[in-house]
């Protein structure tokens, strides 16, 4: 009876603690972000965006320097919110322990810092790499403007709502009028899958 009783115990056990996992959304991380990765939010402005959003409303709150900060988009695993108008972040779960958040400033031209949290907003040691320049270039590229893109490496990171994968675009907008010219159709793309940690 005792060791029935137990097993009982123990498969309960099990099923909460996989429900549990089951209804981790990425809401409830950004609802509990620690102040120093979002400064410019207090804990109710984003639980207010996440209020907005769900209730098919606009989701922008008055952020600390009296700007503006839109959650953009809200799902089960990917949110993105208009942080301040040089700002844009995105954060998608990718399992029921880790997620990744990306971080874009644009000063002028865009460029993103890539990290990995666990759930409870501990940083974690792995690194999702960015390409190298010469990842982007196609092999004609003139030596020039190869050399210029490499001298200030601007890339921006995208995560996708729909699975786990990141795009990266390294940015020309910093190349001279000629320089773009003949930059044009020979800078690509790079797509990758985020490798869980």
């Amino acid at each position: 009876m005792k060791a029935a009783r137990f097993l009982f115990f123990l498969y309960s056990s099990f099923f909460i603690l996989h429900s549990s996992f089951a209804e981790l959304r990425i809401r409830d991380v950004y609802a509990e972000a620690p102040d120093s990765i979002f400064p410019l939010l207090t804990k109710n402005n984003r639980l207010d965006q996440i209020d907005f959003c769900e209730n098919n409303m606009k989701a922008e709150v008055k952020n600390k320097f009296d700007g503006h900060s839109e959650l953009l988009v809200l799902n089960e695993q990917y949110l993105k919110l208009q942080l301040s108008e040089h700002c844009l972040v995105e954060m998608k779960l990718l399992n029921d322990s880790t997620f990744c958040l990306v971080q874009t400033y644009n000063a002028p031209a865009p460029d993103s810092r890539i990290r990995l949290f666990d759930t409870k907003w501990n940083e974690l040691p792995q690194t999702v790499e960015r390409p190298s320049v010469d990842e982007f270039l196609s092999d004609d590229i003139d030596m020039d403007t190869r050399q210029s893109l490499q001298a200030l490496p601007l890339i921006m990171a995208r995560l996708s709502e729909k699975d786990d994968s990141i795009t990266f675009q390294l940015q020309t907008s910093e190349l001279t009028r000629e320089q773009r010219e003949k930059a044009e159709g020979k800078v690509h793309e790079i797509s990758r899958s985020l490798s869980q940690p």
